[in-house]
């Protein structure tokens, strides 16, 4: 079991080197739902300092194939451990391009099972990033019975909703309301960030994941996501885990590990 970190900047990674196995590194204008991405060749410096997946996961249209193929063929010459993806666009333009570069299949709310994990492993996608909506005996099956290698969120925020539209800044907008990137949304005492950027709206979770205490060594790698918390948090939350100290300064919160999504149809009167 391998320890990977999503970092926010070149800075971040060379304080975190001897913390984590292997850096995460959202790209500009072609990842979301992170709270900071790199330009390439930030991303490729990162990639020099450890190994790293890069991120690709926005779902990609027309007018933006040209640009992700290009990216791919520069992305081919940095030796990057993997491409993290959503959009299945790179199923075929690894075989179109002859890409060496391992895939990551990470569709996020849909990544919940080993038989599509199978699936785009008979495809190209060498590794599956499992979806943080299953409980841990879901996740512990699929890591069990999957050919894929897994990656698994084990602490940050979680990203709960996204859409193409602006529906903050739009809001925002009309009312002539000052506008920034992050915004909170206080509901039934839980505060969510939300964050508006260029390809739209993403709710995070009102919590931090924090599941240090769960044994997952049945996976090859356990995500730490830096998104919205302090570089020095972070850096004592990756330091205290190698040390292998059982007290963190954000407490325990399993998020769905242990909560079963349970569907009633509900009869007709």
């Amino acid at each position: 079991m391998l320890v990977s970190a999503v970092v926010k900047s070149v800075n971040q990674a060379k304080k975190l080197e001897n913390l984590v196995s292997s850096f995460i590194v959202p790209l500009d204008d072609l990842s979301v739902n992170y709270e900071k991405t790199l330009s390439l060749s930030d991303a490729k410096e990162v990639n020099n300092i450890k190994k790293s997946f890069i991120v690709l996961n926005k779902n990609i249209h027309n007018n933006e194939l040209n640009k992700l193929e290009e990216t791919l063929k520069e992305i081919e010459k940095m030796d990057f451990l993997g491409i993290i993806f959503y959009d299945i666009s790179l199923i075929n333009l690894k075989q179109k391009l002859n890409l060496k570069t391992p895939l990551v299949w990470a569709q996020e709310h849909l990544t919940t099972n080993y038989g599509t994990a199978n699936y785009w492993y008979e495809h190209g996608s060498e590794y599956a990033y499992l979806s943080s909506e299953l409980t841990k005996k879901e996740l512990d099956e699929i890591a069990s019975k999957t050919k894929a290698k897994t990656l698994v969120n084990v602490f940050g925020y979680l990203p709960m909703f996204t859409s193409r539209r602006h529906l903050v800044n739009n809001y925002m907008e009309n009312f002539n309301l000052e506008d920034s990137h992050q915004k909170h949304l206080f509901k039934e005492d839980k505060n969510y960030i939300i964050q508006d950027k260029n390809y739209g709206t993403t709710v995070f979770s009102d919590y931090i994941l924090n599941a240090l205490d769960e044994d997952f060594s049945k996976f090859d790698y356990i995500v730490f996501n830096s998104s919205y918390i302090s570089d020095s948090d972070f850096y004592e939350v990756l330091l205290n885990y190698k040390e292998n100290k059982k007290e963190y300064k954000f407490p325990f919160n399993h998020g769905f590990l242990y909560q079963e999504t349970i569907y009633r149809v509900k009869k007709d009167a």
